[in-house]
């Protein structure tokens, strides 16, 4: 595995076998998680960290599908580690999110996520007959958005916000922000810039007396 990851597979790279470790650490990562799940019940809730992780575990079966489909395993390894970090934060890990990221990884390290797989899963057949991961399309945009605030042209605030809203939607929270009443006080907006999903810019009136 760590072949696949040092680079591109067109590029020379020099080996280095201190570098060996990395890898080490992430199959370690992916070995204990097993100590950590949790199986699913009808009393989970889908807290805002769980959708996160459910987007990105969506994004990481889009980002290896295609990067081994391209041969580009090192970006495709780069992703599993990415999600196994995300993974290991979660404190009620599902054992379907464990499962899913095995079946990536089995490319990638077949004896040990077969060991995984029969051993401690207890499957009976092998994790190489396993049908693929699939994603969603719907679940790879993002839930949530940081949206530049702007008065008069420069940037007054940073404002987090559920992705899709509306224009009208984001002009009642951007106008309760401290950071941005204290720069339109006594002012009315002459206008409301409104790009979605990614910036807003306020125009108010009277701009001689904007402070700086």
């Amino acid at each position: 595995m760590y072949e696949m990851f040092m680079g591109p597979f067109e590029q020379a790279i020099p080996w280095n076998t201190k570098n060996i470790i990395g890898a080490k650490r992430f199959l370690d990562k992916i070995w204990g998680m097993q100590k950590k799940f949790k199986i699913q019940n009808s009393k989970f809730k889908t807290t805002t960290k769980n959708l996160k992780l459910e987007q990105l575990i969506h994004k990481t079966v889009k980002k290896v599908t295609e990067s081994i489909e391209s041969f580009k395993f090192n970006t495709a390894i780069s992703a599993l580690m990415i999600l196994a970090n995300e993974m290991e934060k979660d404190p009620e890990l599902k054992i379907e999110n464990w499962k899913l990221i095995i079946k990536l990884l089995a490319p990638f390290a077949p004896h040990m996520t077969e060991e995984i797989w029969q051993e401690v899963l207890g499957n009976k057949g092998s994790i190489h007959e396993e049908a693929w991961p699939e994603y969603d399309e719907r679940k790879l945009k993002d839930s949530t958005v940081k949206i530049v605030i702007q008065v008069d042209g420069k940037v007054r605030d940073l404002m987090e916000t559920e992705a899709g809203l509306g224009e009208e939607e984001i002009k009642v929270l951007t106008l309760k922000r401290e950071n941005v009443k204290k720069w339109i006080v006594n002012k009315g907006i002459k206008n409301f810039i409104f790009i979605k999903d990614k910036l807003v810019n306020i125009v108010p009136e009277n701009n001689a007396n904007t402070h700086i």
